[in-house]
């Protein structure tokens, strides 16, 4: 089972079990508006109690099964268990591939502060030090240059453009492909 509680300098990152339902509901709530270009229309059923623990038993499934991990992103200090963000690891594929594809994204509030570069380079570490991943690769919208600054911030190559990759907010998006391997890695790529 994927189940490993992180660390950076000033996050804690945990695996979100079902019962963050409730902490998991309130994040995407309060920042909907902000999330909402870069993210697929959600059924009305997404912005309620059930529909996030629903997705958190899928997470744990995913976990149990070794294809994927959900983390939530919490401040070190403080007393705040608010979740703040949420990066992932999905859709983990063994055998010759050795891969995995990335998502995140950081409360308003807590945007510009370097919150996800700094999670994204723990996220990395552990994927490719403990999951003994290849190869990590994230997708990204081209007029997403918040999401795009962090990849490049953490040494992802940008390998191309797919066209019409996936449906955000009902139009089939074009999504840059950015992508990290074990060997740029252990030469030293998304290090502080």
């Amino acid at each position: 089972m994927l189940d490993a509680i992180l660390h950076t300098e000033r996050l804690v990152l945990r695996p979100l079990v079902p019962d963050d339902a409730h902490r998991l509901l309130q994040y995407v709530v309060l920042n909907r508006k902000w999330l909402e270009p870069w993210e697929p229309a959600h059924p009305p059923a997404y912005y309620t109690l059930e529909g996030q623990r629903s997705i958190l038993r899928q997470c744990q499934d995913d976990r149990r099964g070794d294809t994927g991990i959900l983390f939530g992103i919490y401040e070190l200090e403080g007393s705040c268990q608010d979740v703040l963000g949420r990066i992932s690891i999905s859709g983990i594929m063994r055998g010759i591939w050795q891969n995995g594809f990335l998502g995140y994204s950081i409360a308003q509030s807590r945007a510009s502060r370097g919150y996800m570069s700094e999670a994204l380079r723990r996220v990395v570490q552990y994927g490719f030090t403990e999951l003994q991943l290849h190869r990590l690769q994230a997708s990204i919208i081209p007029r997403n240059a918040p999401s795009q600054r962090v990849a490049r911030k953490c040494d992802f190559r940008c390998e191309g453009r797919a066209l019409r990759y996936l449906k955000i907010r009902d139009t089939w998006e074009d999504h840059d492909m950015f992508a990290l391997t074990a060997e740029e890695y252990h030469a030293g790529a998304c290090r502080a």
